[in-house]
């Protein structure tokens, strides 16, 4: 491929940027940081009026400047701000679940019974122990 079409596919698409920017006249992009649990995305795009689009952007995650497609979710200016709101207090009800004893309480539960379970079995039969599947690490 020769400049000449180099210059012309690159005239090209800036012609389709500015032609389908008409289209999004009045609309508002907001990024969606990275690691954004994909629950609190699909919570957002289900509530609001917005849509998830793919656009091209720069990212500094490694000291070193690429060109990677972002995540944004996209309307009007006043749904936007909301989502961008209801983003980070969902986030933070997401952390607060995350960090909540209620899970660590069953699961403690489970494996004490669990463990209670197995040594029954050992005194049981101690040959029994050959058939667990164990794991190291």
């Amino acid at each position: 491929m020769d400049s000449t079409n180099i210059e012309n596919d690159d005239a090209k698409e800036i012609r389709e940027d500015r032609e389908n920017r008409g289209d999004l006249e009045g609309l508002y992009d907001l990024a969606i940081p990275l690691s954004m649990p994909i629950t609190v995305i699909r919570e957002l795009v289900e509530k609001f009026d917005v849509e998830p689009v793919l656009r091209p952007g720069k990212m500094d995650m490694t000291g070193e400047v690429m060109d990677r497609e972002i995540l944004v979710l996209r309307g009007d200016l006043e749904t936007v701000k909301a989502v961008e709101k209801y983003m980070f207090e969902a986030l933070d009800r997401k952390i607060a679940e995350w960090n909540s004893t209620d899970k660590e309480e069953k699961y403690k539960k489970y494996y004490e019974e669990q463990s209670r379970l197995r040594l029954k079995e050992v005194k049981e039969n101690p040959d029994a122990v050959s058939n667990w599947e164990l794991t190291s690490d």
